[in-house]
């Protein structure tokens, strides 16, 4: 995969740069200078907030990734145009719209532009497929080239939309690296983990934290670690508070390095409502960290075999602190299960074989390219009407919040919109002060 010999390759990536990283956004980063390093171009096209690029676009570019950043807008259209003149000026061979929803839109054009573009469908939750319903089976105009499920259950999802339209699905996993450092048995303390964002929806964040809590309170010598942020944050904190249990489950907030702590415990939980193949779970299992998981219709039974390389459970209460109880009572499972948590890692989800698959896919698409002289700039845009399951992306925004979009579009309006609020800010700061 580092012989170069796809040096003539340009791919550009969509992705937002937010504060609140997930999986989908760390696999990006991982990706990308693999490729790099096989001789692809990469090229990261990012939507973001605060008027300049984002911790997530600093890092890209760090490793040496090209990045053209664009204001995050809400309202479609806009959006769309900005995304378009990033591809006027990027000029890619293959456009990947990742999980931008603004950017399927632009990739309809790229399309009909004779560039081929790839989704992705990176959890089971409604926005993935309304994905699906839009751009794979949807109007011709914005159908994707390929899709790439993460999951098995995603791959059957996706193939029976794409029979009838001819899209190509190949599954390919979020897949992580694989570290040095691993996992020890324990010694007079049992430590689980939970590592992901912390928001409600689908992660059931509150309910994961009274778990830890319920098995710290019920188990002896055992604590619980909890690392990543998001809106949720306050709100585990003040379980924590209300438990009394400071001392023995820590919320950490965000690490340079998750393997690090991972390596420093033994359990990871996750139990969602619904996920994609998580990435937390991988990178656990690939540091020998045993996952303790909520049954999953997606990922979770492909990555985990209950009773071998992991444990699922039936609910976040009994089951789950009984399953905690009976791993941390019994060390020579714990050391079953760990080795084999990693072997399945190592053999099926390392990052450089997922990169392996990605590259394939891309040489297939890029051999079947027609021909191009450039990209067109677009005029008057025909996007189809809104789906529901796209939320906020899916609905008609109210004329102020799309004046705010409009002016975010134009840098000079922009900056002087911005001036203006913080001159106003400031007056009424000296105000507040006179009287």
């Amino acid at each position: 995969m580092g012989d170069g010999v796809y040096n003539d390759m340009k791919v550009c990536f969509a992705t937002y740069d937010l504060p609140h990283i997930g999986g989908g956004t760390i696999f990006l980063e991982r990706l990308l200078p693999i490729l790099q390093m096989a001789g692809i171009e990469p090229e990261v096209h990012a939507m973001g907030r605060g008027g300049k690029p984002g911790l997530h676009c600093t890092f890209l570019k760090e490793q040496g990734i090209p990045v053209r950043w664009t204001p995050l807008l809400m309202h479609v259209p806009y959006a769309v145009r900005s995304l378009l003149r990033l591809l006027e000026e990027g000029q890619p061979d293959i456009y990947v719209p990742f999980f931008v929803l603004p950017a399927y839109y632009a990739a309809g054009y790229a399309r009909r532009a004779g560039i081929p573009t790839v989704g992705t469908m990176l959890s089971d939750e409604p926005y993935f497929s309304g994905i699906v319903d839009e751009f794979v089976n949807g109007d011709p105009n914005f159908r994707l080239s390929a899709i790439t499920p993460c999951s098995t259950f995603l791959e059957s999802q996706a193939s029976s939309a794409a029979a009838a339209p001819g899209v190509i699905v190949r599954r390919i996993a979020c897949g992580v690296p694989i570290p040095a450092r691993t996992a020890e048995p324990a010694g007079p303390v049992f430590r689980l983990v939970y590592t992901g964002r912390l928001v409600e929806e689908a992660k059931r964040i509150s309910d994961v934290v009274r778990a830890l809590c319920a098995a710290a309170q019920n188990i002896p010598n055992l604590e619980a670690w909890m690392t990543g942020d998001g809106d949720a944050r306050p709100a585990v904190e003040a379980i924590i508070r209300e438990k009394g249990l400071g001392a023995r489950v820590r919320l950490l907030g965000r690490v340079d390095s998750v393997y690090d702590v991972l390596a420093q415990c033994h359990g990871l939980v996750l139990l969602s409502d619904y996920e994609g193949l998580p990435t937390s779970v991988l990178e656990a299992m690939a540091t020998g960290v045993v996952p303790i998981c909520l049954d999953t219709r997606s990922g979770v039974r492909e990555a985990i075999e209950h009773g071998v390389n992991g444990l699922i459970v039936k609910d976040r209460g009994v089951d789950f602190l009984a399953a905690v109880r009976g791993l941390q009572s019994d060390p020579a499972k714990w050391q079953q299960l760990s080795l084999a948590a990693r072997e399945t890692a190592l053999k099926r989800y390392s990052v450089e074989e997922t990169a392996r698959q990605w590259v394939d896919l891309l040489e297939h698409l890029f051999v079947r390219k027609p021909a191009r002289a450039g990209f067109p700039a677009f005029g008057t845009l025909r996007l189809p009407p809104p789906n529901p399951k796209f939320g906020t992306y899916g609905a008609s925004l109210p004329w102020r919040k799309r004046t705010e979009d409009y002016i975010k579009t134009v840098p000079p309006l922009y900056r002087m919109a911005r001036a203006a609020v913080a001159v106003r800010r400031k007056m009424k700061s000296q105000a507040g002060r006179l009287f």
